[in-house]
């Protein structure tokens, strides 16, 4: 169980992800990758693309991934199951297409190997946060897959339509998923172990009931699901969310911030693995980290 198993949710920015694909291609890696639907123009930029050492596999039946909908934990689950079934791997790194390795792969493997065992997620303990996770877990949201974007009209009455019944949950007082769970909330962006990953598809159906009406659920299942286990004496950081995922993602300059070339040295003396998000017209500080 040495090898490694990196999974990849891509909808844009094909040189990009070419990018992270051959910064990935080791002997030690297998890629798994989901091009959103959608984005068929990403798909026939990369489908030709032949690794030298690693397994890449592209899902075969990929799915539209709406931004703060279910359809986000649905497109993790695919990932994890189609991984786990060419498994078993010491870990399961969930990136972005528009990530990219910042430290060598003998850093990253070598890195992993010292903390053999640990969970690399990510948590918002901040009062700010916490405040956004009970309005998101404890009221229903409707429509959330036309939360942005699409037809103006349809997304006009989804709006409205989700608008208000939030109202009428808040004055009748409303909360739902009153039971037992602590939620937490953090990156949706990990590296966990053969064992979590194995617990995490076990709750498979769980996860969907609890968080089918949940807005931006893929920010919360992960870290709730590890929180109310026994993995979560394995955390690796509960403090901070970018050593806990060791990710380095800049809230504070951009949503997030976009690395740019006079970001290098940076990004590269940073202690972390892995960086978002990178964005082809930043091009010479995607080489440059290459």
């Amino acid at each position: 169980m040495n090898k490694h198993a990196y999974l990849i949710i891509a909808h844009n920015e094909p040189e990009v992800l070419r990018t992270l694909l051959a910064m990935l291609d080791d002997v030690r890696n297998d890629i798994f990758v989901h091009i959103d639907r959608r984005a068929r123009f990403v798909y026939e930029s990369v489908k030709d693309y032949k690794p030298k050492h690693s397994t890449l596999v592209f899902l075969e039946h990929p799915i539209a991934v709406y931004w703060g909908d279910i359809s986000q934990v649905q497109v993790e689950y695919m990932l994890f199951e189609r991984a786990f079934s060419q498994g078993p791997y010491a870990y399961y790194h969930l990136l972005s297409g528009v990530d990219l390795p910042i430290k060598s792969q003998d850093y990253i493997h070598a890195f992993f190997q010292q903390n053999q065992g640990k969970e690399f997620v990510g948590f918002w303990m901040d009062a700010a946060h916490r405040r956004d996770l009970k309005r998101k877990v404890y009221r229903y949201y409707l429509f959330t897959r036309y939360f942005k974007g699409g037809n103006a009209l349809v997304h006009s009455v989804c709006a409205l339509s989700r608008n208000l019944f939030l109202a009428l949950q808040k004055v009748i007082r409303y909360k739902r998923n009153q039971g037992n769970i602590v939620f937490q909330k953090g990156f949706n962006w990990v590296s966990i172990t053969q064992a979590f990953c194995t617990y995490l598809l076990s709750q498979k159906e769980n996860v969907f009931r609890t968080f089918r009406y949940t807005l931006c659920p893929d920010e919360i299942f992960i870290q709730t699901v590890l929180w109310n286990s026994s993995f979560r004496e394995h955390i690796y950081n509960k403090e901070n969310a970018l050593i806990g995922s060791m990710r380095y993602i800049d809230w504070e300059r951009g949503n997030p911030y976009v690395w740019q070339e006079k970001d290098t040295d940076e990004l590269l003396s940073s202690p972390y693995l892995f960086a978002r998000k990178f964005a082809s017209i930043n091009g010479n500080v995607i080489n440059l980290i290459k």
